[in-house]
């Protein structure tokens, strides 16, 4: 007779999956005109993107990248210049650098932020996303606690916490920080397919060719003394 043996089945390979993430059609979602800040951001920036418009942000370090996505967030007052949303806009940023609670699972996080913005009314019950459904984090990831997370991970937590809120306007600061190559590509794929209007802030050399076809605005360096 045959012994038989336990066999390990392999997780299927999970897919990163954005929301539906709808938008109004012909609607300016994000205006930004004529914004600077001194010391940060030296060149004027304007732009403006309605439903599935698309930017990305490039220059050296200390051009002003991350202080031209923190005006658009609404995060940070420029000293010339104005932005405005439409109310009723929804914001997604995903910061260059966030601060996660290291003792607190995974699951727990993304539920107690859906909470939040349930209660707050910034989506609705039958609205929620399920933190398995965007496909950033196996369920084994989503139950460890943040601090034994990798740091691939937790950033793939915090895209999942940016999702959430499913928002109109998708502001991506070096969103692929962390990311395996494989991970980007279906990054690139999911803001390709998605009806959001987005600003991406990159360094990425690949994600930067997925994305060549997309308006750019390129700030320049700081001159010495700014």
């Amino acid at each position: 007779a045959l012994e038989a043996h336990a066999v390990s089945v392999p997780e299927p390979p999970q897919l990163l999956r954005f929301p539906a993430l709808p938008t109004r059609t012909g609607a300016v979602l994000l205006s930004v005109d004529s914004v600077s800040v001194v010391g940060r951001l030296a060149e004027p920036v304007s732009f403006a993107l309605s439903h599935r418009g698309r930017l990305v942000v490039t220059g050296p370090n200390g051009a002003g990248k991350s202080t031209l996505l923190n005006i658009a967030a609404g995060e940070l007052h420029p000293d010339t210049g104005s932005t405005r949303t439409p109310r009723g806009t929804r914001m997604g940023f995903l910061r260059q650098e966030t601060a996660l609670p290291p003792d607190r699972r995974a699951s727990e996080v993304y539920a107690t932020h859906v909470s939040a913005l349930v209660a707050a009314g910034t989506v609705g019950a039958s609205e929620a996303v399920g933190l398995s459904q965007l496909g950033l984090l196996r369920s084994r990831e989503a139950g460890k606690r943040v601090g034994e997370l990798s740091m691939g991970q937790q950033r793939r937590l915090n895209l999942a916490l940016v999702l959430a809120a499913r928002p109109h306007v998708l502001l991506l600061d070096e969103p692929t920080n962390h990311f395996s190559i494989a991970l980007v590509d279906e990054l690139t794929d999911a803001l390709g397919a998605t009806q959001a209007a987005v600003v991406l802030s990159t360094h990425d050399r690949q994600l930067l060719r997925d994305v060549v076809d997309w308006p750019h605005v390129h700030l320049m360096a700081m001159a010495e003394g700014e």
